[in-house]
């Protein structure tokens, strides 16, 4: 019985000298952090002017985004398993299924996650064709920007025509 308890002290030691140092570590008052990698980005920089607090993004320069990138899939006719066109503002203000969320709502959070486009289709076998094309940097600052404001009806809703 006490050759057991020695082993437990023993090597409880090392784990309470472990503890005891993280605890030490996390709770001291030294909170710098050597960041790596270079400088933050600015967020009002060239990508990010356009965006959620900048001027408001017309529904068309975003409808111009989904035609050049997101239609492929939906579009009329439907393609690669797509759920549903974005073909007009109505299509992206529509109900998402029987959820309380707005189709726009799903948009913004499969795009900002890099979901969508879905590039991944490209992959073989056999990969989709026309491959599907990532968002340029304009593209995403764009379609994200008109998302985050709330997908509203800015400059209106009657396009020109591609």
């Amino acid at each position: 019985m006490a050759a057991t308890l020695l082993i437990v002290t023993a090597s409880a030691k090392p784990l309470a000298a472990i503890v005891t140092l993280a605890l030490a570590v996390a709770c001291s008052s030294n909170t710098t952090i050597e960041r790596k990698g270079g400088d933050i980005p600015d967020p009002q920089g060239e990508a990010g002017a356009a965006g959620a607090s900048g001027d408001p993004i017309p529904f068309c320069a975003a409808l111009q985004v989904i035609r050049d990138k997101c239609q492929r899939c939906h579009g009329d006719p439907l393609k690669n398993a797509a759920p549903t066109p974005f073909l007009t503002y109505d299509d992206t203000q529509a109900q998402y299924y029987m959820t309380k969320s707005k189709w726009w709502e799903v948009m913004r959070d499969a795009v900002s996650k890099g979901f969508m486009p879905a590039t991944f289709l490209n992959m073989p076998p056999p990969g989709v064709m026309p491959p599907v094309e990532p968002l340029t940097a304009d593209e995403k600052v764009t379609l994200l920007g008109w998302l985050e404001q709330g997908a509203k009806p800015t400059g209106g809703t009657t396009c020109p025509s591609p």
